[in-house]
């Protein structure tokens, strides 16, 4: 998972988080008035809940083909740099991920320090005989502290203040029964959980008011238990308002100790509220204290299930690798999984290629129930319709039916001459010689004239897109869907001098009827491999893209508007690094030089032969796009 990723999965986890807890803080206004042993535990099932968040739902995983893409925007032309690789600037989410790891150990640091202070407080008590021994716990003065404070989970220990002895003995008792009632529970051991949680997840103020929130009415439900053990409300209250004093009159420390304290100053308020008015509370009958129950059950539940799909955490895209010369065009639907389309090698063999377009209808769970090939080719239907029975979307577009495509084209021999133009191949009007009797390829759909929104527009209207198979009559209905959107737009076609089954269409204002600059050089076909290179099969897996820098526009595309895609052939070494990079399909304005340069930084995962890293040619896509 890239770094990228991981900043935005922890972005939405704390947006998940932060509904939940203020749902949570609405449904805990109804249990105000009862039991403080009610809302501690709700409090704590609360934060299970926010921790349990990325288990919820399954992550959404997103379906990427082999084929590198890169999106990038319009920006102000940059000075030329050289092509030999540039140190990296460090990217803002790695700085957030550091100072996210920083922060953590810091706070982890600052619980070990706390926990050596305890070590140190506990050596240096001493046992006194005013105070009667208590089996199993160690019971001592101690003049580090200002209040009473208990830790220990195997050999639990309760540290009292100096002045302790010289308080009345229904103080005494009061406080003592206080920490023991703590040790008795195993405060201790739920408290080091919560200073661990706390320390993960620092940077999100929901968590800290959380578990504020768990430390009060743990703190409550020990005074309600003391006070039903006692009978010694007055006597309790005294003695909360004495180590208030003494807190006050000590000398001030941080609090660096991970205890339950007999006496939080933020917590005094409310904990005498609670005290004194302890009369007023609500006790639930057992009917009512189940009602409550399944109440907050049901919505925890429902809030969280909200929050997950409302702020979705994604994995690491699942890269497919299908066949040379097919293309999967899945409409844009968030896709889950779904395996690599193959090429049947009977409809190879033949030439047979087309575009097949299927009807899927989803289930539920965004699962493929059922399946109708619309049209295409019948060598390729079977195939098609086995693959996409399998193919598995997201839940947002479940229980739908919806349509897909997948293009097939032959791929090209490298044998045979015919399909790799020369270099200075252009593109040349339609109407010139004869088309080969295969199916020509639409590789390019450009709009002239039109701003960036309108272009947007346009082509979602257009029954083609780049890639797909194109045929003599679909011409009108593109004609027709330019017009429909400006009628002052005009359509023309035009042929690879160099391989005429490469197709492009230019749509702009009448007046612009000729090509762009750009559609000068279309194919160049990439040298032989260099002695010691693989190329992917037969046991050699593809090199897989971890980081990479968008390539900046060039300000002659970026004035002509112009958008396309070009296609390098790159070696990857097995240090991840692109070398000997080539053009194979060329955008012209630039564009080849700002892909080259950015593609150079790129890191990559090695291709590997038989476990090892071997170096790999690899085609990657660089899709530039003004947004």
């Amino acid at each position: 998972m890239s770094a990228p990723q991981i900043v935005a999965n922890i972005a939405a986890f704390a947006l998940q988080i932060a509904l939940v807890t203020g749902v949570g803080a609405l449904f805990a206004l109804l249990l105000r008035r009862h039991e403080p042993r009610l809302r501690l535990v709700f409090w704590q099932v609360l934060l299970v809940a926010c921790l349990a968040l990325p288990w919820i739902r399954g992550w959404r995983q997103e379906v990427v083909t082999a084929t590198a893409r890169v999106e990038t925007e319009a920006v102000a032309p940059m000075a030329t740099l050289p092509i030999a690789p540039a140190r990296r600037p460090l990217p803002s989410t790695e700085i957030a991920l550091s100072v996210l790891a920083a922060g953590a150990a810091l706070r982890l640091g600052w619980l070990l320090l706390g926990l050596f202070r305890l070590s140190g407080y506990r050596r240096r008590g001493r046992a006194t005989q005013f105070i009667p021994g208590v089996s199993g716990v160690d019971v001592l003065l101690s003049d580090d502290v200002a209040g009473p404070v208990t830790f220990g989970w195997r050999n639990p220990v309760v540290l009292l203040p100096e002045s302790f002895p010289a308080m009345p003995a229904e103080m005494r008792d009061a406080i003592l029964c206080h920490e023991l009632t703590h040790v008795e529970r195993k405060d201790w051991t739920f408290a080091m959980a919560e200073e661990l949680v706390r320390s993960v997840l620092w940077f999100h103020p929901c968590i800290w008011w959380l578990i504020a929130e768990i430390q009060l009415s743990r703190e409550q439900t020990v005074d309600q238990m003391v006070i039903e053990i006692t009978r010694a409300r007055g006597p309790y209250i005294d003695a909360l308002l004495m180590m208030a004093g003494a807190a006050d009159s000590g000398t001030p420390r941080l609090d660096l100790a991970p205890a339950p304290m007999f006496l939080r100053r933020r917590h005094l308020k409310r904990r005498l509220l609670e005290v004194a008015g302890e009369s007023n509370m609500k006790n639930l009958s057992k009917i009512r204290l189940a009602c409550a129950g399944c109440a907050a059950a049901v919505m925890l539940a429902g809030v969280c299930w909200l929050a997950t799909g409302a702020f979705p955490l994604t994995a690491a895209p699942q890269t497919v690798s299908d066949a040379v010369g097919v293309a999967v065009n899945a409409s844009g639907l968030p896709l889950l999984h779904r395996p690599s389309m193959a090429y049947p090698a009977e409809a190879l063999a033949k030439g047979i290629q087309g575009t097949v377009v299927a009807e899927l209808k989803l289930d539920a769970r965004g699962e493929v129930s059922d399946a109708l090939i619309l049209s295409g080719p019948e060598a390729l239907r079977r195939n098609v319709l086995q693959s996409v029975l399998t193919w598995h979307f997201d839940s947002s577009v479940a229980s739908t039916a919806r349509t897909v495509s997948i293009d097939f084209a032959k791929p090209a021999n490298a044998a045979d001459p015919a399909v790799h133009p020369a270099p200075t191949a252009a593109f040349a009007p339609a109407n010139g010689p004869a088309s080969r009797p295969a199916t020509p390829r639409l590789v390019r759909i450009l709009v002239s004239g039109l701003s960036q929104q309108a272009q947007a527009a346009l082509l979602a209207r257009l029954p083609v897109h780049e890639r797909s198979a194109w045929y003599p009559g679909l011409l009108a209905s593109v004609e027709k869907a330019a017009k429909d959107f400006d009628s002052h737009l005009k359509t023309t076609v035009f042929l690879n001098r160099g391989n005429q089954q490469e197709v492009a269409l230019l749509i702009g204002p009448e007046a612009e009827g000729v090509p762009p600059q750009p559609a000068q050089a279309l194919n160049t076909p990439a040298s032989p491999l260099p002695a010691g290179v693989y190329s992917v099969g037969n046991g050699v897996l593809q090199p897989m893209l971890i980081s990479k820098v968008d390539p900046q526009y060039s300000e002659e595309a970026r004035k002509a508007t112009f958008n396309g895609t070009m296609t390098l052939s790159v070696v990857v070494d097995t240090d991840g690094k692109a070398e000997n990079v080539q053009v194979v399909r060329s955008l012209g304005m630039g564009l080849d030089e700002k892909a080259i340069e950015a593609v150079r930084q790129w890191v990559f995962r090695p291709g590997t032969y038989q476990g090892a890293p071997v170096p790999v040619r690899a085609m990657l896509e660089v899709n530039f796009r003004l947004l």
